[in-house]
C-alpha cells in the first residue's frame, strides 16, 4: 500500500493542532480551575474552592486560622493578600492538576501560585497524600506550606525563586509549617546514624526543616541571610548531630 506524501504531511499537521489545542486547553483549566468548583469560601487571605456541599464552613475557618497563625510566623507574611486553594476530591482529580507530583499533598503552581490539595478530611484537620507511608500531615500545615511558596516567589521573583536550593525553599516552608510528615524520634535518629533515605522525599524535608530550624533558632541568621547566602551543609549536619545526637540511643 502507497501512501501519498501528501496526505500524510496533513495529517500530521491536522495531529499537531489536536495535541497544541488539548495542551492549551489544559493549561487554561489549571490556570483557570474556578468553573470546575461548585463552592467557594473567602476568608481573611484565603478563596476556598471547594466540591462537596457537606463541608462544614466553620470547621474550615478554624483550619484557616491555624494556617494562618502559623504564616504569621513569617515576616514575609502581609494582611491583604490573597491565596486561592482548590481541594480536590479525589487522588484521581489531584492527578489531572499535578501529573507529576500525584504522590504530593499539594501542590502550588509557580505561575499561577494556585494551589491544589489533594483529599482532605476539613473536619479532622488532616490530609492523606497516594503514598504507602509517611502519607498524612495537618492540612492547617498544609496550607501554610503551600502559601509560604507563594510568600517566596513574590518576594523573590520568579527567575531567583525557581533557582533557589530545594533545601532552602522546601525547608523554610516546612519550617514555617513547623511539621513534617516524617516521624520524629526516626528522623533524628536517621541523622544520628548518617542515614541517607535517598528515595524518601519525607526524610528530606524533615532534614532540610531541621537544617532551617537550627538557622535561625540556633545561628539566628536573618530571613535576607537566609535566602542570599551559600552554607556549608556539612558543618550543620555535624552540629545537628551535636546537638541532637548526645539524646539519642543509638
Amino acid at each position: 500500500m502507497q501512501y501519498d506524501p501528501i496526505t500524510i504531511k496533513k495529517t500530521k499537521k491536522i495531529f499537531n493542532w489536536i495535541l497544541t489545542g488539548i495542551g492549551c486547553s489544559y493549561l487554561i483549566i489549571t490556570f483557570f480551575p474556578v468553573f470546575l468548583f461548585a463552592n467557594k469560601l473567602e476568608y481573611k487571605n484565603f478563596s476556598v474552592y471547594y466540591h462537596s456541599n457537606d463541608i462544614n464552613i466553620n470547621e474550615l475557618k478554624l483550619v484557616l486560622d491555624k494556617s494562618e497563625k502559623l504564616l504569621k510566623g513569617t515576616e514575609l507574611f502581609k494582611i491583604g493578600i490573597t491565596q486561592d486553594i482548590f481541594i480536590c476530591s479525589s487522588y484521581n482529580e489531584f492527578t489531572f492538576f499535578a501529573p507529576i507530583s500525584r504522590k504530593a499533598y499539594g501542590i502550588n503552581n509557580p505561575i499561577s501560585q494556585n494551589i491544589f490539595l489533594t483529599k482532605s478530611s476539613i473536619s479532622g484537620n488532616y490530609i492523606l497524600r497516594n503514598g504507602d507511608e509517611n502519607n498524612k500531615y495537618s492540612l492547617s500545615g498544609v496550607i501554610a506550606h503551600e502559601t509560604v511558596h507563594s510568600l517566596l516567589r513574590n518576594e523573590l521573583g520568579l527567575l531567583k525563586y525557581k533557582l533557589l536550593p530545594l533545601w532552602k525553599n522546601e525547608g523554610y516552608c516546612d519550617f514555617i509549617a513547623n511539621e513534617s510528615s516524617f516521624d520524629e524520634k526516626k528522623g533524628l535518629t536517621d541523622i544520628c546514624n548518617d542515614e541517607v533515605n535517598s528515595e524518601s522525599a519525607s526524610f528530606k524535608y524533615f532534614k532540610f526543616r531541621k537544617i532551617t530550624q537550627y538557622l535561625f533558632e540556633d545561628r539566628k541568621v536573618s530571613l535576607n541571610k537566609y535566602l542570599d547566602e551559600d552554607f556549608d551543609l556539612e558543618n550543620i549536619n555535624n552540629n545537628l548531630k551535636e546537638k541532637y545526637c548526645t539524646q539519642q540511643s543509638i
